[in-house]
């Protein structure tokens, strides 16, 4: 896979150029990546959809990546510090079971106060 920095020599337009629906259409087409330029300087980068799906997967799969890393060195840590201790990824489904157990937990207490 091309890095996603790397372009062409000829993938840029300019932002005069990106009037024409034509010309964008055409060098979208050939090249799925263009630099925008205005005079020397790019202001920015045009992606057809293909393109843009595929930096979408590539930044998925980067972030699971990243989340299997993390969680590989938290099972470690934990592991030399509570051997038999047992190591369950984080989750949002998991932290809202975690709240609402809690939260009648705490209400359980607080009705049994009362009586």
């Amino acid at each position: 896979m091309t890095p996603f920095d790397q372009f062409p020599l000829d993938a840029e337009i300019s932002l005069s150029e990106v009037r024409s629906e034509q010309t964008l259409t055409e060098r979208l087409h050939a090249f799925h990546r263009l630099r925008v330029r205005r005079r020397s300087d790019v202001v920015g980068i045009l992606l057809d959809r293909d393109a843009w799906d595929e930096l979408v997967t590539y930044v998925h799969r980067l972030e699971a990546e990243a989340d299997r890393r993390e969680d590989d060195a938290v099972r470690r840590i934990i592991t030399e510090r509570l051997p038999h201790a047992e190591f369950e990824p984080g989750s949002l489904e998991r932290a809202v079971d975690i709240f609402t157990e809690a939260d009648r937990a705490f209400e359980r207490l607080r009705t049994e106060g009362r009586q």
